[in-house]
């Protein structure tokens, strides 16, 4: 059968996740950590048990201590894939049925500390990755696409802080966040790359040079063009004088040598009185500059060991190479009608207009573009003259150029000059050579094939969650020292879980003095509910005993709220809450719970002492559980955890005693009362369950659980 589960209900599952603790009528999350008796093998932990015994009523037993999941500890996460040199990256193709198994995006380290991520639209063929993006190479906007010197494109999808990333990253994950400016501004159907099949032949309809008239006639459709000496400048290695950083746009001088005969070097800073030659970098990278506005005798250097020298950056560099480049503007009337007219350098550069005649009379050469520029140019513009890629299909607006490969004539990448909208379906071509090249023929090109790629539904950068396979989700909780004395930093735990809704067992409400209600006011048993607000959901409970200004609850669900309303289901009464604490805690610790159940009053009878993690049993009743940690410094508390039976606490003044006795140690003792634990027993569900090494707690550091769920 052809069934096929997509990828997008696993991340489906995932959104609804995150959604279940974002939403206004919230679950509750805890992460809670448990066990801190021994297994068999501490160092090689066994794997969690998946019956309802192990995985859940174990769980309760095990459990010390627990601390809410808030948004903020809650990502999306994606495959970390970091930008390695020499690797090649999965081009985006909506015809690719496995995207999700592929390296298509990758995760980049920014200059302030910061992560970027960068989804693949062209991979030039196939080649390997030589540069990496960053979000600094172009402006902070919502449409970030990024043509690195190893002709990769790339889509900028979302930035992580230092903070985020450090708070969620694991080996191979890293959290996802929503850039809304991205979101915001998706194209759907937008045609952002087309791949190069096949590149074809004989495109010889490619020319450069600059503007001698940009408005021959006070036409400013009809511009006149001048051929451009150009030149290849090869590097062999780039040394710095007064900067480290790489040579940019700008103008440099070339020399030559000393007068004494030696060549310059990094430990000499020419000075351009004694340049041979300048120019203007248009474009570099790390072992080729591009030249032009070429000035003095810069070829006639090629034969020496010479070096160049920004102007602004300083930076001096070795030269290997230098190669010309001279453009010749075709004789042949019309040899580009229906080619790309794209200014590269100077006013108005990044424009690209389509040549609907190109005229040739006498020496001048002149193209008639279909509409003005609205960026006007001048004879500072150099422009490129290149095959026009058209797209046909259900959409609007989607145009490009061919960049063409000067050595054989092909098409090397198509660069898009409008992206469009509306695509479902398209198909592209090659406009090149419609031309006469010589006396009775032409020359035309054997047509390439390239095929347009269609953005995601939305269009790049609309759904990341989806776009990126964002099917795991991480939780990342800090237990801080003993979180403010609500949880204990003693012992040490070897199970880490998950549990979603539980009801917490003794909540106390303390009205606001102002409410015309007291806590009298309302019925014994009666149902609780607090009012709702943009924020937290209607949390409820049971009374269990009234004051006057005070309630006491069980069975909450939820978390009640200081400055909010509550209303009793059968009285009708109301009041205004001031306050929300437990039972035996003088803090609100809605955020956080303590599993244990505390033997208050605890009194040691015997020479010798109880010890951590012993079984404990009480004579007269056979209730047992083990000891986590005794605390004396403000009255004593016995903590237990795993606790079965029901212990009897000691009545001194009828002189009743239940002694407890340390099955391991032979310690005897009494309690005179119990406090917890925080939640109801086996409330609740049990989310996710992990069985680790130990990891001993401490009241003077702080424990980072990492938790990632994949759907």
């Amino acid at each position: 059968m052809g069934k096929l589960v997509k990828t997008n209900l696993n991340t489906h599952n995932a959104k609804q996740f995150v959604e279940s603790l974002n939403e206004s009528a919230n679950s509750l999350y805890y992460v809670y950590l448990g066990k801190h008796t021994g297994f068999t093998d501490d160092n090689s932990p066994p794997t969690a048990n998946n019956s309802d015994e192990s995985s859940f009523y174990q769980q309760y037993r095990d459990m010390i201590y627990g601390k809410q999941v808030t948004t903020s500890d809650i990502k999306h996460m994606v495959n970390k894939n970091a930008w390695a040199n020499g690797t090649v990256y999965t081009q985006y193709d909506n015809n690719e049925g496995a995207l999700s198994t592929k390296n298509f995006f990758v995760s980049v380290p920014e200059a302030n500390g910061n992560y970027s991520v960068f989804k693949c639209l062209y991979n030039n063929k196939g080649a390997a990755s030589t540069d990496i993006p960053t979000k600094t190479e172009t402006a902070a906007n919502d449409d970030i696409y990024i043509t690195t010197a190893d002709k990769y494109q790339w889509k900028y999808m979302y930035e992580l802080t230092a903070a985020e990333y450090n708070k969620f990253n694991t080996a191979d994950k890293i959290p996802l966040v929503i850039d809304t400016n991205v979101t915001g501004n998706a194209v759907p159907g937008a045609i952002d790359s087309v791949s190069v099949v096949n590149g074809g032949t004989r495109y010889n309809s490619v020319a450069n040079g600059v503007v001698k008239d940009a408005s021959v006639g006070g036409n400013n459709l009809i511009i006149e063009l001048e051929s451009l000496v150009s030149a290849n400048v090869t590097i062999s290695n780039t040394t710095a004088a007064g900067s480290n950083s790489a040579l940019i746009v700008e103008r440099i001088d070339l020399f030559g040598k000393h007068a004494n005969g030696d060549l310059y070097d990094s430990n000499t800073d020419p000075n351009s009185a004694n340049s041979v030659a300048n120019g203007v970098v248009v474009s570099a990278n790390s072992t080729v500059l591009k030249v032009v506005d070429i000035a003095g005798d810069f070829f006639g250097a090629n034969s020496t060991n010479v070096v160049v020298k920004g102007q602004s950056s300083k930076v001096l560099t070795q030269v290997s190479s230098i190669l010309s480049d001279t453009s010749t503007i075709s004789s042949n009337t019309d040899f580009y009608k229906g080619s790309a007219f794209t200014i590269v350098h100077g006013t108005g550069s990044g424009q690209t207009k389509t040549i609907s005649e190109y005229i040739v009379t006498g020496s001048a050469r002149r193209v008639l573009i279909t509409n003005a520029f609205s960026t006007s140019i001048d004879t500072t513009s150099r422009f490129e003259i290149t095959p026009k890629v058209t797209i046909s299909g259900d959409g609007t607006g989607a145009e490009g150029r061919a960049i063409v490969n000067t050595a054989n004539f092909s098409i090397d990448t198509i660069e898009m000059t409008s992206r469009g909208s509306g695509y479902t379906f398209a198909s592209a071509q090659v406009l090149g050579n419609t031309g006469i090249v010589e006396s009775g023929t032409t020359a035309q090109a054997n047509n390439a094939n390239v095929v347009p790629i269609i953005g995601p539904p939305g269009g790049h950068g609309s759904d990341p969650i989806n776009e990126l396979y964002a099917d795991t989700v991480g939780v990342s909780v800090d237990f801080v020292d003993d979180e403010g004395g609500n949880t204990p930093a003693k012992n040490d735990f070897r199970t880490v879980g998950i549990i979603k809704d539980p009801l917490f067992a003794n909540v106390v409400l303390t009205m606001n003095t102002s409410t015309s209600n007291s806590g009298t006011s309302f019925t014994a048993g009666e149902k609780v509910t607090q009012d709702s607000n943009a924020t937290h959901g209607g949390a409820y409970g049971y009374i269990t005993s009234r004051a006057t200004g005070t309630l006491n609850l069980a069975n909450v669900y939820g978390q009640f709220h200081s400055s909010l309303r509550i209303t009793g289901a059968d009285s009708t009464k109301t009041a205004n809450v001031r306050a929300v604490t437990t039972s035996d805690k003088s803090t609100s610790n809605a955020s956080t719970f303590d599993q244990r159940l505390r033997l208050t009053g605890f009194t040691n009878s015997s020479s010798v002492a109880f010890t951590a993690d012993e079984t404990i049993k009480q004579d007269s009743t056979d209730a047992n559980g083990a000891v986590h940690f005794i605390n004396t410094s403000s009255g004593s508390v016995m903590s237990i955890t795993n606790k079965k039976g029901n212990f009897l606490a000691t009545d001194t003044a009828s002189g009743t005693f239940y002694y407890i006795r340390g099955q391991s140690s032979g310690a005897v003792g009494y309690f005179t009362d119990t406090a917890g634990p925080d939640i109801v027993p086996n409330s609740g569900e049990i989310m996710y369950v992990e069985n680790i090494s130990p990891i001993t707690r401490d009241d003077s550091q702080t424990e980072r659980i990492k938790v990632m769920i994949k759907f």
